[in-house]
């Protein structure tokens, strides 16, 4: 009898030891740091000549890393308006340089409208730069510590997917409003004991609450949906904007930060409600693919932007922007990047061509080249302002194009 017991235990022992290694086939780690200017600056977005006064809440670079043991990929979530891809090549090399494998490692930006100027675009003047060198070294420095920092954090882990609609009175789309995606889709990675290490948000909304009298430094809504997780879940929160392009923007009753807070505390809630549902991942296989790209710069006002310096450091040469754009599947999750402010219709064709359940498009990822717009619209008088602002008409059909190879070449 006390044969037959010990033999039970042991077997239901090896049982959950296998579970565990089953659903634990991954490991992962995350990390933080302020990203807050120590400085006045030019704020980004709305406005030229738009200095800050002060800090209403701190500003982030988040991180999570996921390995399966022969691939790792990354993301990092900044509270900043756009992150050219030369500074982020720039990061990569010197995190190989300590041994870190950093070529799938995804740097992407909130888009907030109330941080640094990191581009260029609201300097003092249209022909002024409002990038302040000395903060671009202080962002670069905390981008390379909070990787290497998520790096030695690494331990095994779970991996949670859910999806879940957010209702309306949180985004809305100004130019097309039946054109929008409300979908939310979220990753939690858990340690073994049960403890939170990271939630990533993927949900669409310019975050611009706040409005161009506004001269304090925040992350807008992001920063409520950052303290409502963080607090809830524990672990460290990553939000990652989708199709923003557009122009899919917050609804908005007034531009405040009680607007703002109810905004990101919906957000948070829905997310939270999501979890409930969230589908464990068993074998956890992370497939990573890039494709560097040549896309023409048609844009010649921003060509004279980058003569007289006002747009520096963007990978120009033979009259293309040298770009990318990743695949990345994580078990039942397909992720895809666009370089800049895709809009909803390419957004939707590449997310329509997915066909696992849990669907992510991130955008302003490793790049930010402005608004993404499918060919045929180009010209059309409703996106007269995305024209402006993108670098030509040939990058919405290059970026969906490579992106549906990386995801049908198996």
């Amino acid at each position: 009898m006390k044969l037959m017991l010990i033999v039970s235990l042991i077997f239901s022992f090896s049982i959950v030891i296998s579970i565990g290694l089953c659903l634990a086939d991954i490991k992962a780690g995350s990390a933080k740091r302020i990203i807050t200017p120590k400085m006045n600056v030019y704020l980004a977005g709305l406005a030229e000549n738009r200095i800050s006064t002060g800090v209403h809440d701190d500003l982030y670079a988040r991180c999570l890393l996921l390995d399966d043991g022969k691939t790792m990929v990354g993301f990092v979530s900044l509270d900043i308006i756009g992150f050219p891809r030369w500074y982020v090549l720039k990061i990569k090399d010197d995190l190989k340089k300590i041994g870190i494998n950093a070529d799938n490692i995804i740097i992407t930006c909130t888009h907030q409208h109330s941080g640094p100027d990191t581009l260029g675009l609201w300097g003092k003047s249209e022909t002024e730069s409002g990038v302040n060198p000395e903060y671009m070294d202080f962002l670069c420095n905390q981008i390379f510590d909070v990787i290497s920092e998520a790096y030695k954090n690494m331990q095994r882990a779970v991996t949670k997917l859910s999806s879940i609609t957010v209702p309306e009175g949180v985004s809305e789309n100004s130019r097309e409003p039946d054109l929008i995606d409300r979908e939310l889709s979220l990753i939690k990675v858990d340690s073994m004991s049960g403890n939170n290490i990271a939630t990533l948000v993927n949900f669409t909304a310019h975050p611009e609450t706040l409005w161009s009298d506004n001269h304090l430094i925040t992350a807008d809504y992001v920063y409520y949906i950052y303290r409502d997780l963080d607090e809830k879940l524990g672990g460290i929160t990553l939000f990652i904007n989708g199709a923003l392009g557009g122009m899919v923007s917050v609804d908005s009753k007034a531009h405040t930060f009680d607007e703002a807070e109810r905004i990101g505390t919906t957000i948070a809630n829905k997310a939270i409600e999501s979890i409930a549902n969230a589908e464990t991942q068993e074998n956890v296989r992370i497939i990573a693919k890039k494709v560097d790209l040549d896309i023409p710069m048609d844009n010649n006002g921003f060509k004279l932007l980058m003569d007289i310096g006002v747009l520096k450091n963007y990978l120009y040469e033979n009259g293309n922007i040298k770009t990318e754009v990743n695949y990345i599947k994580i078990g039942d999750a397909q992720i895809a990047t666009f370089p800049g402010e895709v809009l909803p219709k390419l957004g939707f064709k590449i997310k329509n061509a997915m066909t696992s359940k849990y669907k992510f498009v991130l955008g302003l990822a490793n790049d930010e080249l402005g608004y993404i717009l499918a060919e045929e619209d180009f010209n059309k008088e409703l996106y007269k302002y995305e024209k402006s602002m993108s670098i030509g008409p040939k990058i919405g059909t290059i970026t969906t194009s490579a992106l549906l190879d990386l995801m049908t070449d198996k």
